[in-house]
C-alpha cells in the first residue's frame, strides 16, 4: 500500500530504487537529512496525506485523523497541532486521543530524534526493519526494506508455517526475521545518529471500563447515535464528488450505505463482485434499487478469478492469501469512479459481536480458547501483551484476525482507494465495550439498532448469511444445506465420480456464496499451474517447509481429503508467488 517509506542510513536510494519505485502509489514528497536519515510519502491521488515543517519539527501523516478526545478537527491543521503538542511534551496523551485510522512520524531538528506512531487499533500497517538493536529503517510496505541493499533475506520459517496453518500472520509477525510489524498504540522514538530505539504503548483495551448501568434500549439509540456520527465524519473529508461503496448481501454494507444516503450529496455507486445469480449479487441490487443508487457486477467465475492476483501478492507483501483477493477484480472499475471506499471493516465485530466466544468455552483458560483458532502457533498472538487486557478475548482477535488477515484486504485496494473504515471509530468502539457482552453477542444490539433506524433496508429484505430477514431473536442460524447435497456427498466420496458430481452440483445447486474456488482450484489448467509451481526442486517453499510437507498438501488437496482446505493451496502459492518476485 501507499504510505511512508524512511530508511536510517549514510547512503541516500534515488527514487528509482527498486525500495522506492516497488511500492505502491507515487511520491508526494522526499527529504533527507545530511545523508543519515531519507524519508518519503507516497499516495494515491493526493489523498491522505498531511504535513507540517518549521525550523524544529517535521510531522509528516499518513492516513486520516477524524476527531480528538471527542471533538472533530481539521485534518488540514492536525500536523501542525500535533507538532505542538509534541513541543510541549503532551504526544503521548495527545495520541491516546486521536481517532482514525493513520500512522505519522515526526522529526526532531534539535534532538536528531525521529518518533514512529501508529494508530490505536494498529490498522495502518507500519514495518520496522532493525537488526543488533538497532532500525535501518522502516516502511507502510516490508518490499521497500527487503529490496533495499543492504538487507540480508532470511526467513521466518515459524512465520511462514503460521501463515500456512492459519492463514495469515499473528502479532508482529513478517516473512523476515529483522522486519516486524509495528505494534497497535505505539511510540517509536530512534536516535537517528545511531539507530537506537525504544517502544512505549500510549492506550491499551484495560483503558475501556464496563458500564453496567445503562439499558438494553438506551445502548441501542447511542450506538445509532455514535455509529451515525463516524459515518458523518469519513463523509466530511471527501475531496470528490462521488462515492464507492461495494455492496454485498450482509448486512454491513448495506447500513453504510443506508447511512451515507443521509450524509453524503454526491453521487453514491455501488458495486457487487461474485458469481452472476449468487445470493450477494441478488441482494445487492435488491438494496441498491431501493437506495436510488446504481450497482455494478463484477463477474467472478471459473475462468477469470485469479487474473491479476499475482500483482496482488506483490501489493500486499504475501501478507494475503491469494484466494481472499475477492474486491481485486473490482478496484479499477471503481477507482475510474472515485478513490473514496466506505468499507464494513469488522462491523459485524464490534456491533455484531461475532469474535466473542461461546458460553461453553467461557470455563476454559484464555491461551485454550485462543489455541482453538491459531493451534501451536497462539504464542506469536501476544495474548498477553498488557495491550490486550479486556473482560473478553476480542481484542486479542480484532487485532490477530481483524487487522493482520481482514485489514490485509483494504490494503491491498490502496493503491487506487482510500478506505474509510467507521464502524472502528473510537467513540464508537469505546462505547459498544464498555457494555455487557450480552448486549451484542449473536448480534441482537446492532440488529436492533437496523431495525430500529434502517427499517426500510431490514424489515424485508433477507441477509445472505441466514435467507431471511434479521429478527430480534436472541440467535440466526444459517440454513440447513439440504437433502440434495448430502445425498450427492454420501453417493460419490471418494469414487472416481467425485469430481464430475461436485461441478454438476454447483451447476444446479442456488448460488450462495459469490465464490467456488475449492472448484475452481481443481480445474485442470489450474491442477497444472499449482503443481509447476509450488512441486517442482526449485521451489521456495519446499526449500523452507521440505518437500514432503508441501507434495501432502498438494496432493492430499487434490485427493479430495477435507482436511486440506483450499486455503492452505492460497497460502503456498501466496508466499512461492511473493519470495519469486522478490528474487
Amino acid at each position: 500500500m501507499p504510505g511512508i517509506v524512511g530508511f536510517i542510513n549514510k547512503n541516500t536510494l534515488p527514487n528509482n530504487h527498486p525500495s522506492i519505485l516497488e511500492v505502491a502509489g507515487n511520491v508526494a514528497n522526499a527529504w533527507c537529512v545530511e545523508g543519515q536519515y531519507q524519508q518519503l510519502i507516497k499516495t494515491t491521488a493526493d489523498i491522505g496525506y498531511h504535513y507540517f515543517n518549521n525550523q524544529d519539527l517535521r510531522v509528516d501523516i499518513w492516513g486520516d485523523i477524524y476527531s480528538i478526545n471527542g471533538t472533530d478537527c481539521q485534518q488540514s491543521d492536525i500536523a501542525e497541532f500535533i507538532a505542538n503538542q509534541y513541543l510541549i511534551g503532551n504526544l503521548s496523551d495527545l495520541c491516546s486521543q486521536l481517532n482514525g485510522y493513520f500512522t505519522f512520524t515526526i522529526f526532531d531538528k534539535k534532538t536528531q530524534k525521529l518518533a514512529l506512531v501508529t494508530d490505536r487499533f494498529g490498522m495502518k500497517p507500519l514495518y520496522l526493519w532493525h537488526s543488533n538493536k538497532q532500525v535501518q529503517g522502516f516502511a507502510s510496505e516490508s518490499k521497500a526494506l527487503a529490496l533495499h541493499p543492504n538487507f540480508e533475506q532470511q526467513i521466518d520459517v515459524d512465520a511462514l508455517k503460521t501463515y500456512v496453518d492459519v492463514g495469515h500472520m499473528l502479532g508482529e509477525q513478517t516473512l523476515f526475521n529483522t522486519i516486524k510489524r509495528v505494534p497497535p498504540a505505539a511510540i517509536i522514538t530512534i536516535d537517528i545518529s545511531s539507530g537506537h530505539y525504544d517502544i512505549a504503548r500510549y492506550w491499551s483495551w484495560s483503558d475501556i471500563k464496563v458500564n453496567q448501568n445503562l439499558s438494553f434500549e438506551g445502548a441501542v439509540d447511542k450506538a445509532y447515535t455514535l455509529f451515525d456520527k463516524a459515518v458523518a465524519r469519513c463523509l466530511s473529508t471527501i475531496k470528490q464528488n462521488t462515492l464507492a461503496i461495494t455492496l454485498s448481501g450482509g448486512l454491513d454494507s448495506r447500513v453504510l450505505l443506508a447511512s451515507a444516503k443521509q450524509h453524503f450529496k454526491g453521487t453514491i455507486k455501488t458495486y457487487t463482485f461474485g458469481e452472476a445469480g449468487c445470493d450477494d449479487a441478488v441482494i445487492a441490487k435488491q438494496v441498491a434499487e431501493l437506495a436510488g443508487v446504481s450497482n455494478l457486477l463484477v463477474a467472478i467465475d471459473e475462468n477469470n478469478w485469479f487474473s491479476g492476483r499475482e500483482q496482488g501478492v506483490w501489493l500486499t507483501d504475501g501478507l494475503k492469501n491469494i484466494l481472499h483477493m475477492h474486491a481485486l477484480s473490482s478496484v479499477n472499475k471503481i477507482a475510474a469512479d472515485s478513490n473514496y471506499l466506505l468499507n464494513g471493516y469488522l462491523g459485524d465485530v464490534t456491533l455484531g459481536g461475532s469474535y466473542l466466544f461461546n458460553h461453553d468455552q467461557a470455563g476454559l483458560e484464555k491461551e485454550q480458547r485462543i489455541a482453538q483458532r491459531y493451534f501451536e502457533h497462539a504464542p506469536f498472538a501476544n495474548i498477553n501483551d498488557p495491550y490486550f487486557t479486556y473482560v473478553n478475548d476480542e481484542p486479542v482477535l480484532i487485532y490477530n484476525r481483524g487487522v493482520r488477515f481482514i485489514g490485509a484486504g483494504s490494503d491491498l485496494l490502496s493503491h487506487e482507494l482510500h478506505n474509510f473504515k467507521p464502524f472502528m471509530d473510537n467513540d464508537l468502539v469505546d462505547f459498544l465495550y464498555s457494555l455487557p457482552d450480552e448486549f451484542r453477542r449473536n448480534g441482537k444490539l446492532y440488529h436492533a439498532m437496523l431495525l430500529r433506524y434502517y427499517p426500510e433496508y431490514f424489515t424485508d429484505i433477507p441477509w445472505q448469511q441466514t435467507g431471511k430477514p434479521i429478527s430480534l431473536q436472541s440467535s440466526e442460524v444459517e440454513p440447513s444445506t439440504g437433502s440434495l447435497k448430502q445425498l450427492l456427498v454420501k453417493l460419490i466420496k471418494g469414487s472416481a465420480f467425485e469430481a464430475v458430481a461436485r461441478k454438476l452440483y454447483r451447476s444446479v445447486a442456488p448460488k450462495r456464496h459469490y465464490v467456488a474456488y475449492d472448484a475452481w482450484l481443481r480445474e485442470p489448467q489450474f491442477k497444472t499451474y499449482i503443481i509447476q509451481i509450488l512441486c517442482t526442486p526449485n521451489s521456495e517453499t519446499k526449500k523452507l517447509l521440505g518437500s514432503e510437507y508441501v507434495d501432502s498438501i498438494v496432493t492430499g488437496f487434490f485427493a479430495m481429503n477435507d482436511s486440506i482446505r483450499p486455503e492452505k493451496i492460497g497460502s503456498l502459492l501466496t508466499i512461492e508467488l511473493y519470495l519469486k518476485r522478490l528474487g
